[in-house]
Formats: structure tokens, sequence, C-alpha cells
């Protein structure tokens, strides 16, 4: 077997490397290969729980869709009017309809009409509450409650003393813009709930959001 010494220069590298073990190049690609594959391996998990969720929010949707069309189909003929002449609001999520006792109830998250603590409508609700008006209007003559609700954060205050002194301001602003715009006094109620009836139960941001909303029962 040949010495080091009988070998040429490169071949004498060459050798070297292979006795030493990997040269420093190759510790580089190794690692640059490990990297990658993590990352690949990474992306494909956050791309395939992506997927996961898209295909839970259409099963959700889809069960969402058939439950609402469910409730609608039991729903008198003059309610189903009323529920199709909402419905863009409702598919934009401005609005609820749900059946009620002797009627619908229209549901708008407090949040679209006032502001935190206040009971002044802001500028940007009066297209929500300007077509519901119109379409009480056009509707068969009937009362119609409106409802404050709160969330269950005690309120004190220069304005409210308590929840119920704002939800029923609220009630009460929503009813003076219905008369203004058509809907006969007679027909209407406005009734301070506070946080009495809560729409879901918790204490969570999530849930306190839900339960501020207003309300307007729309009787037969």
């Amino acid at each position: 077997m040949p010495s080091d010494k009988d070998l040429p220069l490169t071949a004498q590298f060459d050798y070297d490397e292979d006795e030493g073990g990997e040269s420093s190049s190759g510790r580089w690609l190794l690692s640059y290969a490990d990297l990658i594959t993590t990352l690949m391996v990474l992306f494909l998990a956050l791309y395939a729980m992506q997927l996961a969720k898209h295909k839970e929010s259409e099963i959700r949707s889809a069960a969402q869709r058939t439950s609402t069309a469910a409730v609608v189909g039991r729903m008198p003929a003059v309610d189903q009017a009323l529920l199709a002449a909402l419905e863009t609001l409702r598919e934009r999520g401005e609005i609820t309809i749900v059946p009620a006792a002797r009627g619908v109830e229209i549901g708008i998250n407090a949040k679209i009409l006032f502001n935190a603590g206040d009971a002044t409508l802001l500028p940007e609700s009066l297209g929500v509450l300007g077509r519901i008006a119109e379409v009480l209007r056009a509707a068969p003559a009937g009362n119609i409650l409106v409802e404050g609700h709160t969330d269950s954060t005690p309120i004190s205050n220069a304005k409210f003393a308590s929840n119920w002194e704002l939800s029923s301001a609220r009630a009460g602003a929503v009813v003076r813009y219905l008369v203004e715009r058509g809907i006969e006094p007679h027909r209407l109620a406005a009734i301070g709930r506070a946080d009495n009836f809560p729409l879901v139960a918790g204490n969570d941001p999530a849930s306190r959001a839900l339960n501020r909303r207003v309300t307007l029962i729309v009787q037969r």
C-alpha cells in the first residue's frame, strides 16, 4: 500500500478528509438539508391544519343553513315574508331572526348601534335600522317590543346609574328612531332588561359581546 508521501498532493488532501471525517463543507450541507426538511414538515402541518379548519367551517355553515331552513319552514307565511325581506342583513351577520312566542324576534348586536356605555345611536347603525323600519312599515300591524340588553359588567357613571338605565335608554333610542321613520307610536314599547336575560352563558369577552344587544319582538 502506498504511503502518504507517494500520493499526489490532491489525493493526499482527499485521503486526509476521508480519514478525518466529513469536511466542514459537508457538515454545513447536512445541517442545511435538515433545516429544509424540518421547515417542509412544519409548512405541511400548517397547511393540513388550515385545510381542517376550512372543512370544519364548511360543515358548520352547512349545518347552520340546514337549521335555519328548518326553522323558517315552521314559521307562518307572514313571518317568512319578514325574514325574506331582511335576509340580506341576516346574511351579513348584522341581525339575527328567530321565532318568538307570537311572532319573530329580530336581534341586533349592540356594537352596531352604540358605543360602549352609551345610548346614542351610531351613524353607521342607521342603515340597518332604516331597513328594519322600512320592512316593519309594510308588515301587518302588530305590537313591536323593543328590548335593551346589557352584559353582566356593572355600570355606574354620570349618565347611567346601573345597567337598568343603560338598557332602557338604548331601547328608547331605537323606539324614537323607528317612530321617526314612520312606525306608529302605539305599536311600540321600550323595555330595559339589564343583564337578566343573557343570550349565552359565560363572562368572557366573546360572551359579553353577544349578550349586549337590542331585540325587536314583532308580534302578530
